[in-house]
């Protein structure tokens, strides 16, 4: 074989080479591709799968938040009351350590109007948070039992709100229960749930007008003797 061939022949096994070379290299740099696709691939699905947990977490939380409150709102309203209840038990207590107890009747309607006419509650001065709705229909309620009359604390609840409002009520033996806003001695008539307390029950005795408001519909009655 001369010189020629021998070149010839070592020059096509030197590109063969060359071209196994670069064959495997393509190769092999396609498989890590390929294994970062893969890889990244399965870390995109676990971050999606993590942030569905996070969702979810979300939403049982927020779901707690709810829960809570509701909570705290019933304990909020058991509070209310506990307090009322301790006040009047209270209030008791003092009546019978002064001596000026009095057996309590249910008065005639009659009875009831000439209280309110003599009765000074509703000149007091209203102080929110200080003397507001539930210290006019105390001091109302225990100068009529100071006299022997009978008298229930009224608290009312308002649909869209968790705010109560206090006023006061009577048995009477001739038209039976009949209820009066302390603050203003103004009759309270149709105390029904479902009524705007201020326009469908409350009675003006002046030229005050009442506006129906959406948080005054009546949701609740409860009677405290």
């Amino acid at each position: 074989m001369d010189a020629k061939k021998i070149f010839i022949l070592v020059l096509v096994i030197c590109i063969a080479l060359s071209i196994g070379i670069v064959y495997y290299f393509e190769k092999t740099k396609q498989t890590e591709l390929i294994c970062q696709k893969n890889y990244y691939e399965c870390e995109l699905e676990n971050l999606n799968s993590y942030i569905s947990y996070i969702e979810i977490s979300k939403d049982l939380l927020n779901q707690e938040i709810v829960d809570i409150e509701k909570d705290l709102s019933n304990l909020t309203d058991e509070l209310y009351l506990t307090n009322i209840s301790l006040k009047d038990n209270l209030s008791e207590i003092e009546k019978l350590k002064s001596g000026n107890f009095y057996e309590l009747h249910d008065p005639t309607y009659k009875e009831v109007a000439n209280f309110i006419e003599q009765d000074k509650t509703d000149e007091q001065e209203y102080i929110d948070g200080v003397f507001d709705c539930e210290q006019f229909s105390q001091q109302f309620n225990t100068n009529a039992e100071q006299i022997g009359i009978r008298c229930a604390y009224v608290v009312l609840y308002f649909e869209g709100t968790d705010a109560g409002h206090g006023i006061v009520g009577f048995n009477t033996i001739d038209q039976g229960m009949v209820y009066v806003e302390p603050q203003s001695d103004e009759w309270v008539r149709n105390l029904e749930i479902g009524n705007d307390f201020w326009t469908d029950c409350l009675i003006p005795n002046g030229n005050y007008y009442y506006e129906e408001a959406p948080n005054d519909t009546i949701k609740d009655i409860i009677l405290f003797w």
